[in-house]
């Protein structure tokens, strides 16, 4: 049997049906009234005498007949979709309405202003922007070009064009971290609050790779979410610690609104891609717009990893305190120099102190530090002048308890670097360091 040309349109309306998934919707794309695509259908189905399709008043079903012509009307579409790409890519003159879909979170923060431009020099095209953190199959939902953040792009057949890199931050709000305190390891997340982004949750861009296995974000975390955008929020809002896009958070990584943690833990890149279904030859519409996003993202405003100043009193105060030089390990120096910004804009005058003191530090590898000075988490025997023996631990803001000493304190602050034998005050009572019971590089497990 030879098909007439009335066969193909109507193979071809059946083919928008099983991709739209809905005579509706497939009537709105082919730009003809749902009764017209019904009609065509049903035609299709008498001149072949066989039932393509089960309807009924919720979803569609193809019957066994209508997969395997399925099959072979998509090709019709297809090869009728790229002779009309061809016609249209001819015209070097971009017009008609361009269907674009972007990263929730990206699209808000970065493509307002871009899109505006393209828009203002093209002014025969009209741009259809939907906005959600999904990957979407630009096929089925119809469209002309999506823009993605993502570590791997499932293979879709899509061509790709990468605009961009971006780095991901884990960081959460200053209050959370004051209240929690601050991960130094991955390993320390099973301690905190997370939350995830569940488009992501479970790839490999939420895991942290460390000497005792894989530490995963997506299974530690409280709060799931599919949007960045709430997401971002949730951070700031103090509900616990997240990955973000730097894209979206180096504003308040700037302000202080959010503090990085476990950088030093982790390389995870993100690349902003656009994908197009058109092959070798997109409409001009699409050449120009991805031409246009290339040359508008080739200066990245989130591209410097800016880091939340201390405050003027703090950075006033930052000159090396006197006294004799602090043995402690490059490790430790960077923890209190978190822990200093981080306590900052609560209390700026023990943060300068904190600082003062770090300015007296002589950094040596952990096994070298002697054994007779107070560091991070030694456990210290202090005597009286009644002879009166109390041991006192040195820790970190967050973890202060009964003899558990602050190293922020006036007394945290007299006992770092201290050695055995030295005089310190805890308001107007004098004691003596007599011992150290316990040294964290001592034992062998600075780590921790």
């Amino acid at each position: 049997m030879r098909a007439t040309p009335d066969d193909i349109l109507c193979m071809a309306f059946f083919a928008r049906v099983v991709e739209a998934r809905s005579f509706s919707e497939a009537a709105r794309a082919l730009g003809v009234s749902k009764s017209a695509v019904s009609a065509r259908v049903a035609r299709l189905e008498q001149r072949l005498g066989v039932r393509l399709l089960h309807r009924t008043t919720r979803r569609l079903a193809l019957t066994a007949d209508g997969v395997r012509l399925y099959e072979r009307c998509a090709r019709v579409a297809a090869e009728a979709d790229e002779a009309a790409e061809v016609a249209a890519g001819a015209s070097d003159v971009p017009r008609g309405t361009l269907r674009v879909h972007a990263a929730a979170g990206f699209g808000l923060a970065h493509l307002p202003k871009p899109i505006g431009e393209f828009m203002r020099l093209h002014p025969g095209v009209r741009v259809d922007l939907r906005l959600s953190d999904r990957i979407p199959d630009l096929t089925v939902d119809q469209l002309d070009v999506a823009v993605v953040v993502a570590g791997r792009l499932p293979d879709s057949g899509m061509t790709t064009r990468k605009l961009a890199a971006v780095r991901v931050a884990v960081c959460a709000a200053p209050a959370y971290l004051r209240r929690k305190g601050i991960p130094f390891r991955p390993q320390d997340l099973v301690l905190h609050d997370c939350v995830s982004h569940s488009v992501r949750q479970g790839a490999d861009d939420l895991r942290f790779q460390t000497d005792e296995g894989a530490v995963s974000m997506a299974s530690l975390s409280s709060l799931v979410v599919d949007d960045s955008r709430f997401l971002r929020e949730a951070a700031l809002a103090g509900l616990g610690i997240a990955m973000l896009p730097e894209l979206l958070v180096f504003e308040d990584l700037a302000a202080g609104r959010l503090h990085r943690v476990l950088d030093d833990f982790q390389t995870i890149e993100l690349g902003v891609h656009a994908l197009h279904p058109h092959g070798r030859l997109p409409p001009a519409s699409v050449r120009a717009f991805l031409d246009h996003l290339a040359s508008w993202f080739r200066e990245l405003p989130w591209e410097r990893r800016p880091t939340a100043p201390l405050p003027p009193r703090a950075r006033k105060a930052g000159t090396a305190r006197s006294g004799p030089p602090i043995a402690m390990t490059e490790q430790d120096v960077r923890r209190l120099t978190a822990v200093a910004e981080l306590y900052a804009e609560v209390d700026a005058e023990s943060s300068a102190e904190l600082v003062r003191t770090l300015g007296r530090v002589k950094t040596l590898p952990a096994a070298k530090i002697p054994r007779t000075t107070v560091t991070m988490s030694s456990r210290v025997r202090a005597i009286d002048e009644r002879g009166e023996e109390r041991e006192l631990s040195l820790v970190y803001p967050w973890d202060v308890g009964r003899d558990r000493v602050s190293v922020t304190s006036a007394l945290g602050l007299a006992l770092l670097g201290a050695s055995v034998g030295a005089r310190i005050e805890d308001g107007r009572k004098v004691m003596k360091i007599g011992a150290i019971p316990y040294q964290p590089e001592a034992a062998g497990d600075h780590h921790l």
